[in-house]
């Protein structure tokens, strides 16, 4: 029997053994390109996207047919009218404080420009809470709207109102159990604009692309409007 000399070589690690770097973390479980993940994901920390069974009827009716570029928290379409895809997203935070519930949700809009995919719009929409023996759900949700005329009904002091609006490009309608929380947003090169009913008329205003909140109020959940027909009509 003999016994040789052992020698133990350290061999360096490959280069592809190294950790792939997925890019920035947003807490989604939709299906969203890179560049747009990047324009977003400093402004959703501590957000998350809610899945469709936190909508009630009214937000998202049990009818609708599943269109992974339509749901309510995410369009995916041309609202500048580039030729590329936009996106619009509605991200929510929850927290719990004694017995309460408090959710509070935030719009963005990445429009596609010369210089790249860029957050555009970054709205906080307001914050709702309820007793923590009420289901959590969302307050908002947003739907596509196609390119065309359009027509908006509301009532006022139990008299129909309707109103019609043309849109050039494709857009998105903001649903909420509220009306006067609802709005049609579309846009034009780098610059997202909001339509609303205040009172009697239509207003129309930029949407700046720095953050800003639409509501700083603490809401009361309510679903009041659960069997209630949407205010825009495609």
């Amino acid at each position: 029997m003999s016994i040789g000399c052992i020698s133990v070589v350290e061999v360096p690690p490959d280069e592809d053994d190294d950790p792939i770097d997925t890019g920035p973390y947003v807490n989604t479980w939709l299906s969203i390109p890179f560049s747009v993940k990047a324009a977003i994901a400093p402004y959703v920390k501590g957000y998350f996207s809610p899945g469709l069974n936190r909508y009630g009827e009214y937000l998202y009716p049990s009818n609708t047919p599943y269109d992974p570029y339509d749901l309510p928290c995410y369009v995916r379409a041309d609202f500048n009218g580039d030729g590329f895809d936009d996106f619009a997203f509605l991200f929510s935070m929850e927290e719990w404080d004694q017995y309460c519930w408090y959710v509070t949700t935030k719009l963005l809009v990445v429009l596609s420009t010369p210089y790249g995919m860029e957050l555009c719009c970054d709205l906080t929409l307001g914050t709702v809470y309820a007793d923590a023996c009420v289901p959590v759900e969302e307050y908002w949700s947003v739907c596509y709207i196609p390119p065309g005329y359009h027509t908006l009904v509301t009532w006022v002091n139990g008299v129909e109102i309707t109103e019609t609006v043309y849109l050039d490009n494709d857009a998105f309608f903001l649903a909420s159990l509220c009306p006067d929380e609802e709005s049609i947003f579309y846009a034009a090169g780098d610059a997202v604009y909001e339509i609303d009913w205040s009172g009697m008329r239509l207003d129309k205003r930029t949407v700046s692309g720095k953050p800003r909140t639409r509501n700083s109020k603490t809401i009361p959940f309510t679903k009041n409007r659960e069997q209630k027909e949407p205010m825009i009509k495609k």
